[in-house]
């Protein structure tokens, strides 16, 4: 039995075509019948596309848009077995083991990257718990998580078409010397954003909190949900949005009609409240230079953002002082103190810090801290009344660890959009990694453990093509070095 599995733009091989059908087209095969003889019909367009150029070409097809196609093949030289295995074939069934094998790939890659990384080995690993454990052991826990692929019932595939033909293989040589097979196809689809929910929820679920692969596979659970089974296809960052949204309030939830009420300026208003209750006690920096610089910034990545306007924009304002922190509020405000500024060493690990916390607000993450059960009016209510006391402490107190991987996901795709370098983000990462052991408050206590993060940070940036290093850009670098000296 011989099946294949394919994402755009590039297919993912359940395993490899018989022989015959790879070379349809060769002079020692020959089609003696097929299910369409009889009537006159022709071979389908979708049958001719998958022998010829393979799923892949056939995912491409437009009304195969947004759906993952799934080809069954089955021969044998007895036609009523696979005419059988034809009719009783399920897509279901056949899923779970070829995702293992993809999935177990993407694991051994990640713990490899990981381990790999500068810097990590000696000061993540105790965190991490990648390292705590021998490649044996490690292994066999890969193969525990990912065995739970294999139990899915996956949901949602149908079977669009099927078809067999009779063909016959002789020698070249001598056409008395041949043998005859049937071959039977059976096309499915799955919508995309179904099976890629079905996979991270069942990493999600496969994993214990004390796994030395936790990080990883929560990691790989978020970007498969967020960007895509398929590692070769790019997302944008307005669909890794709009999943992220729908991952937290339904359509047609309480907050999800609230969020779509809500005006620019109303946003505005409340974020305004929230960002002053954030400065209470906290000093903004006086250098209106270094202040103009990070919103260049700010305005090279919003511009390639989903919501690239606000009721008042966005602005980016310094707190001055030494902790290690950032903050985001509804309509557009940033704020980044002076100490997480000197951690960054180039405009793009700065340009990452920017990123992360647009977004923040472009998830409505702040906003997400309102809630109401029973409609949209009680909603606005708690909105109007303590929404920005509510938001302000929930940045006070920090997002949850998944807004946060979240945010990390968008940020890499805004840096990408923008001309930025996504390894900015691993970059500061690993600095935070470096200077955090033994702070205590501020950045620790409102975000997960950089090793987290970062385990993260390099699953989702691996889906993007090298980047030049921009630090290696001697006018981009020499702009940073000066703004940063005036500090």
């Amino acid at each position: 039995m011989k099946f294949r599995l394919s994402a755009l733009p590039a297919a993912v091989i359940f395993c490899l075509l018989f022989s015959a059908c790879v070379t349809g087209g060769s002079s020692n095969i020959l089609e003696l019948e097929n299910k369409g003889s009889v009537m006159g019909i022709r071979t389908p367009e979708w049958v001719t596309i998958y022998l010829e150029r393979g799923v892949s070409a056939l995912q491409q097809r437009s009304e195969y848009d947004g759906k993952f196609c799934i080809v069954g093949e089955e021969s044998g030289t007895n036609r009523q077995f696979v005419l059988s295995w034809a009719d009783q074939a399920s897509a279901q069934q056949r899923l779970g083991e070829t995702l293992r094998t993809n999935v177990a790939s993407r694991y051994s890659a990640a713990v490899s990257g990981f381990a790999s990384s500068s810097g990590v080995a000696s000061s993540g690993a105790s965190s991490s718990g990648v390292q705590s454990e021998s490649s044996g052991e490690l292994s066999q826990e890969i193969d525990s998580i990912v065995n739970s692929l294999v139990n899915v019932s996956y949901s949602g595939a149908q079977r669009e078409a099927d078809w067999w033909s009779l063909r016959r293989r002789y020698d070249p040589d001598n056409r008395e010397i041949f043998s005859d097979e049937y071959t039977a196809y059976v096309l499915y689809t799955i919508p995309k954003a179904e099976l890629n929910r079905q996979i991270a929820f069942a990493l999600e679920t496969s994993v214990s909190a004390d796994s030395a692969l936790y990080d990883i596979t929560i990691a790989l659970a978020r970007d498969i949900l967020l960007q895509g089974y398929d590692t070769n296809e790019l997302i944008t960052t307005a669909e890794i949005e709009r999943i992220a949204v729908d991952s937290y309030d339904p359509p047609g939830s309480v907050k999800a009609l609230a969020l779509s009420e809500l005006n620019h300026h109303e946003e505005y208003l409340i974020g305004r409240d929230t960002a002053a209750a954030i400065l209470a006690g906290r000093e903004l920096l006086d250098n209106p230079r270094f202040t103009e610089y990070l919103n260049l910034i700010c305005s090279a990545l919003v511009i390639n953002s989903p919501k690239p306007a606000l009721y008042n924009g966005y602005f980016v304002s310094v707190i001055n002082s030494p902790e290690i922190n950032a903050f985001a509020t509804p309509g557009g405000h940033i704020l980044i103190t002076k100490g997480l500024i000197n951690a960054a060493q180039s405009e793009d690990a700065l340009a990452a810090v920017i990123a992360h916390e647009l977004a923040h607000i472009q998830l409505s993450h702040g906003l997400r801290a309102i809630q109401a059960n029973r409609d949209v009016e009680e909603w606005f209510s708690r909105f109007s009344n303590n929404g920005a006391a509510t938001i302000a402490g929930r940045i006070n107190n920090g997002f949850s660890q998944t807004q946060e991987f979240d945010a990390d996901i968008t940020a890499i795709a805004l840096l990408a959009a923008a001309g930025y370098n996504p390894q900015g983000l691993i970059e500061i990462l690993r600095e935070l990694q470096k200077i955090q052991p033994g702070i205590s408050g501020g950045f620790n206590s409102t975000h997960p453990s950089p090793t987290s993060r970062l385990v993260n940070a390099q699953v989702a940036a691996a889906r993007y093509p090298a980047f030049t290093d921009t630090r290696a850009n001697s006018a981009r670098q020499t702009r940073f070095n000066t703004y940063k000296s005036s500090l």
